[in-house]
């Protein structure tokens, strides 16, 4: 019997996830992880955690190897009906299955967002989301004769995270955000109060706003607010999320959707595959969603891959994927703690006010749960979601 060859684009998350999956039934399977030409897999967690604040090297966040073939060769697109991967350096390879796992990028400021490009240029406006960001932000902090003045344009997981790691280090920070409760469609509202009353306490916050624009000075960078409003900073960091990475044919801001097997919605008999951040889940009744954190994507990998070896009669049928990973979050010395994700159109229930968990159902069903300060009772209720008529 010749060998199942595999394609794996992305080596982050769900890509190791996905190859260390298929090495476990080697030798039926050869499996390629495709890497961005010149780049290292990293653990993308320890960017802000880790390199943005000093604590570590950029070696430091290497992942370990899987395996697999590693193939740093940056995918440009891909031919779905012939599986076949055409890389940067002009070759092109065809594979029995391929699994997509480019995970995300970086939401940025707006077009319309006078000066943007400006302040982009300059490094005093950046994203986090790479190892470049990080140690750019890094260098810049280290540059400054004393403690900074941050401004965080989000406020979200990362955002949160990253403005308690860097008030933890001494800097001044603001959070910017056009929310006037962040976080409430993620975590419910009494957690999203409770976490906004952490920032409120340590640094200036600046809700329901908009950025008109960013004025770029020598020594400075100024965000300019709706009305007019200027907030000063050494530096500005965006934290508005991400959007699919996803290669040619499907490179647009959509992402790939997938089927409850993570087949190719499409066209599920191709044997093409998406995990991670790329990928689009479609519930019955809650609609289109996506999930971008590590875990997750890590248990999605697997999940593709445990797919593809069911379409190729070497293994059995692993299920629908319904996402139960979970999360923590240091946030200003408290611990924000998640399992599954909150789908749109659930609902968010108070079960426990000391200490706070919060339960995001559907048609009596738990999808996720949040908690703050509650890591091992969030822990209990991962293996509970998804199922009708579970007690409290």
């Amino acid at each position: 019997m010749s060998p199942v060859r595999v394609g794996i684009l992305g080596a982050g998350a769900a890509g190791a996830a996905a190859a260390k999956t298929l090495q476990a039934v080697s030798p039926e399977v050869q499996a390629d992880v495709f890497a961005r030409t010149g780049e290292q897999p990293f653990n993308r967690t320890l960017v802000n955690k880790g390199v943005a604040i000093g604590l570590l090297s950029p070696e430091q966040t290497a992942l370990p190897e899987t395996g697999a073939a590693l193939v740093s060769d940056t995918v440009r697109g891909i031919d779905p009906r012939a599986r076949q991967v055409h890389i940067a350096s002009g070759e092109s390879r065809t594979y029995d299955g391929i699994i997509i796992a480019t995970g995300s990028r970086p939401h940025t400021l707006g077009e319309d967002v006078l000066g943007r490009n400006d302040a982009l240029a300059t490094g005093k406006l950046t994203t986090l989301h790479s190892l470049t960001d990080a140690t750019g932000i890094r260098d810049q902090l280290a540059a400054l004769p004393g403690s900074a003045r941050v401004l965080i344009l989000g406020a979200g997981v990362l955002a949160a995270e990253t403005s308690s790691l860097l008030s933890a280090a001494g800097h001044d920070v603001a959070l910017i955000s056009r929310s006037t409760l962040p976080g409430t469609s993620v975590f419910g509202e009494h957690i999203a109060k409770k976490l906004l009353d952490l920032h409120q306490a340590r640094g200036a916050t600046y809700l329901g706003r908009t950025i008109q624009a960013v004025r770029t000075h020598p020594d400075h960078i100024s965000i300019v607010l709706d009305g007019g409003d200027r907030v000063e900073g050494d530096l500005a960091i965006i934290a508005h999320g991400t959007l699919p990475a996803a290669p040619s044919p499907w490179n647009g801001p959509e992402g790939i959707p997938v089927d409850d097997r993570l087949r190719l919605r499409q066209a599920p008999d191709q044997r093409i595959y998406a995990a991670g951040g790329v990928a689009i889940h479609e519930h019955p009744d809650l609609g289109a969603y996506r999930i971008d954190h590590w875990d997750d994507a890590a248990a999605q990998g697997a999940h593709a891959a445990n797919t593809l070896l069911y379409d190729h009669g070497l293994g059995d049928d692993p299920g629908a994927y319904r996402p139960v990973s979970t999360f923590t979050s240091s946030i200003h010395g408290h611990i924000l703690a998640g399992a599954g994700h909150p789908t749109p159109g659930s609902t968010a229930r108070l079960i426990s006010d000391d200490p706070t968990v919060v339960l995001h159902e559907h048609a009596g069903a738990p999808v996720a749960a949040t908690g703050l300060d509650t890591v091992a009772l969030i822990h209990q209720w991962a293996p509970r979601l998804h199922h009708q008529h579970t007690q409290n």
